[in-house]
């Protein structure tokens, strides 16, 4: 939203701030969608643009989700979809000794009820349900930015430089490095809902329950392999042969589980001029997650009997694959020893309550004059993450825990995780006992919020100004460290908090030919992550998501107690001409937002356990500033031939952000923020056929490259390329209650790019996920 990280987005059900832990444990304030599945969901609420009735912790937009209503229906509803999943791309399932992995073929079903009952129908009741699992299968090839370059003669250049006098003019890879994953992941769980409307008395009441579980088994194995520069043989411009001078294999499981709870509580009252409205809940979200990590490497002899030579292709893009390894079982029996092995139990708790009560006056629609709302909420969280860590000493020969599977990319030996020996690891208890101290934290944040908006509305315009106070205090709780960032044994609390009032200016004009012109100006904040604030240090190796190939592979993350909350000004400005009898309408919108102490983190490197690691801690920007226009046009029922019709929707952004970041002693300045593209486009067409009873929708999206984190370095700042996706999907109704739907994802078959430079102009790593076919049966 407005190319702003989502942790910079207010989420709320009903109303209600929701509990979030991030997929991968992470405390964070984003709310993943997948835990608020769509059925149990009816109408969303988008606000890009900010008043006081509005939650102040948005910079980009606040999403409101309305729950499903049983007085949507007359009477009984019934919705059931029954689907199969087909993923065309396989990774190590099948080759890598797991039970039970699936290579390709997942199936899932979701389904609606209800009713209303009473003497006067007054009583509704909604539930929901949903089952689903699927693959999510990847491979993946990094490139570090490392190659050799060789004279006519096959010989090294002296300095290893394609600038250096007599290079043969063709690239040779120094690394070659890929990974394959297999991912089952499966979710359970349904919603309830109770209502109550009292026929003619102006009172409501609902009562709301969810229970949702997602869980994940996921597999990673990943080769990766330094070829010496002694010599090469039949090389190409796009191929040649060159010794292995250090192999090393990574095995990682994560068997991670997401339990999403809550309990709302709706009460509300109107007559024809007021509404007041209570609403209550609480929810919950549990994280857990049993990850073992092994590793290990060897360096082959390069003697007659002993070198292993491997074969490698290299592209365009300087990445390369290893299509061959002359002996894989010469290689296996090099003396393969253990470097890292550890497990991981990891433990999230986060739990939200919120109450807040609204009163309005003279709100309504076809009302003018004077008209007010005002409100007061109360919200406490409480989260805590700890992790058991298990970290045993490491040497010893490995290849009795390793095979040679039945594939080729990654290529080479995997770790047989299903029957590592584990028993007979010697734990290291020292090192175990200090990373989980170091890996515990808590944090508990309450907020009071009071807001005051005034309206004013003539025939043709409006007006509203506010004022919401914003207050928090909050406590972290994290391990004491001494001055080697050991743990003593006791907890440390820090306390903060901060009270910002809010204000907020709307104008609202309706020209002739249903022209409405929107002007705002708007205060808010973007609340620091809990996991900012409240972590202590967690140091993990293996983990693709942080770190390089190569030689680091290792990180060690920090938290900030010390960080202030963003504070930002927001400028809108927005055109709406609606057309085509009220289908149709074409928006363009400028907006500018200022922002004080963004925050953002940095990564240095450093060695940290004899491994060079990367280190990443948060820390307040002294301003940042981001400034954009969007165009979107939507179009519904485009009367077409043979009774045939179209539906368009269209929306692209362009986005320009400003940033100045302290390095090692010296500031840089961004034109981008950490997060934010320059381009958004997003786009569909459907195409009605009345002669099938169906439909054709082609839909395409495209996100520039952008920033995911910055270093102190700038050459070494990472993020993602740019990333275009085509969907398609077909249906058509058998009967006037049954269709048959067919979606076919990633269409074009598009990679996830990662790049690092200042400009994001040197590729890391890519990853292809397949394509995701979808065969439903949907009865309505």
């Amino acid at each position: 939203m407005r190319g702003v990280s989502s942790d910079l987005n207010q989420t709320t059900l009903d109303g209600m701030t929701l509990a979030s832990i991030s997929d991968g444990g992470s405390i964070r304030r984003r709310v993943n969608m997948q835990n608020i599945p769509a059925e149990m969901t009816g109408e969303d609420d988008i606000y890009k643009t900010f008043t006081a009735e509005q939650d102040g912790g948005a910079i980009g937009a606040v999403i409101n989700m309305n729950p499903r209503s049983a007085f949507d229906h007359d009477g009984l509803y019934k919705y059931i979809n029954a689907y199969g999943i087909y993923g065309t791309e396989k990774g190590s399932a099948g080759a890598n000794r797991i039970p039970g992995m699936s290579p390709h073929f997942g199936q899932g079903a979701k389904a609606v009820f209800s009713d209303r009952f009473g003497k006067h129908k007054e009583f509704g009741i909604m539930t929901s349900f949903r089952y689903q699992s699927r693959t999510r299968n990847t491979t993946k090839k990094w490139q570090e930015d490392s190659y050799n370059y060789y004279n006519t003669k096959g010989k090294i250049l002296s300095p290893n430089d394609p600038s250096t006098p007599g290079w043969n003019g063709m690239t040779a890879p120094r690394y070659v490095d890929g990974g394959s994953y297999s991912n089952n992941l499966n979710s359970l769980g349904g919603a309830a809902r109770l209502e109550w409307h009292p026929e003619n008395s102006g009172f409501s009441a609902s009562v709301m329950g969810y229970a949702y579980e997602r869980w994940e088994n996921s597999f990673m194995e990943h080769n990766e392999y330094l070829l010496d520069d002694t010599g090469i043989w039949n090389q190409t411009p796009t191929s040649g042969r060159e010794y292995i001078y250090r192999a090393r294999t990574i095995g990682r499981k994560d068997n991670w589980q997401m339990n999403t709870n809550g309990v709302l509580g709706n009460l509300g009252w109107h007559d024809n001029i007021s509404t007041l409205k209570l609403r209550a809940g609480y929810t919950w979200e549990d994280y857990y997650n049993h990850e073992p990590y092994v590793t290990a490497r060897v360096y082959p002899k390069e003697t007659a009997k002993g070198a292993v030579y491997a074969d490698y292709t290299i592209n365009r893009e300087n990445v390369a694959n290893l299509v061959d390894i002359i002996d894989m079982n010469k290689l296996l029996n090099s003396g393969y020893a253990f470097q890292t092995v550890q497990q991981e139990y990891d433990r999230d708790h986060e739990g939200v309550t919120n109450v807040r009560l609204d009163y309005t006056r003279n709100l309504s629609p076809d009302f003018h004059g004077f008209g007010f709302a005002s409100g007061f909420e109360w919200r406490s969280l409480n989260a805590t993450n700890s992790s058991d860590q298990l970290w045993y000493k490491p040497g010893g020969s490995a290849t009795s825990s390793m095979f040679i599977p039945d594939m080729q990319n990654p290529n080479g030996p995997f770790f047989d995780l299903t029957n590592f020996p584990w028993d007979k690891q010697t734990l290291d208890p020292a090192k175990s006992k200090n990373y989980t101290q170091l890996a515990y934290f808590r944090y508990q944040e309450q907020l009071f919020d009071g807001y005051v908006s005034l309206h004013y509305k003539w025939r043709n315009s409006q007006i509203i100004a506010g004022v919401r106070a914003d207050s928090v205090n909050f406590n972290a709780f994290i391990p004491g460290t001494d001055s080697s960032s050991n743990p003593t044994g006791k907890i440390d609390k820090n306390r903060g908090g901060y009270i910002n009032p809010l204000p907020s200016v709307t104008f609202v004009h309706e020209f002739p030919k249903n022209l409405i012109l929107h002007a705002v100006y708007s205060q808010s904040v973007g609340r620091p992550q809990p996991t900012d604030l409240a972590q202590a240090a967690q140091y993990s190796c293996g983990d693709s998501q942080n770190t390089k190939p190569g030689d680091i592979n290792c990180s060690l993350s920090r938290g900030n107690p010390n960080l202030m909350p963003r504070k930002a000004q927001n400028f809108d400005i927005s055109l709406d001409k609606f057309f085509n009898r009220g289908r149709g309408v074409f928006s363009v919108a400028y907006f500018d937002k200022m922002i004080k102490h963004d925050i953002y983190t940095t990564r240095s490197t450093e060695i940290i356990n004899d491994e060079l690691t990367y280190v990443t801690q948060p820390r307040n920007a002294n301003n940042s500033s981001l400034m954009g226009v969007e165009v979107s046009v939507v179009d519904k029922n485009i009367k077409g031939p043979w009774r045939q019709s179209f539906d368009i929707n269209a929306s692209g952004t362009w986005m320009r952000g400003r940033m100045t970041y302290q390095g090692v002693n010296v500031s840089y300045k961004l034109k981008q923020l950490t997060e934010q593209p320059s381009y958004v486009f997003n786009g569909s067409v459907t195409w009605h056929i009345p002669q099938i009873r169906g439909a054709v929708k082609a839909s395409f999206s495209y996100s520039a490259k952008y920033l995911e984190g910055l270093n102190d370095d700038p050459t070494q700042m990472y993020g993602y390329g740019s990333q275009p996706s085509l969907d398609i999907g077909a249906w058509n109704d058998i009967t006037d209650s049954l269709r048959l739907k067919y979606e076919v994802y990633n269409l074009a078959g598009s990679h996830t790019r990662m790049y690092y430079g200042e400009h994001l102009n040197r590729l890391e790593a890519k990853e292809y996920y397949g394509r995701s076919i979808y065969f439903e049966l949907v009865y309505n």
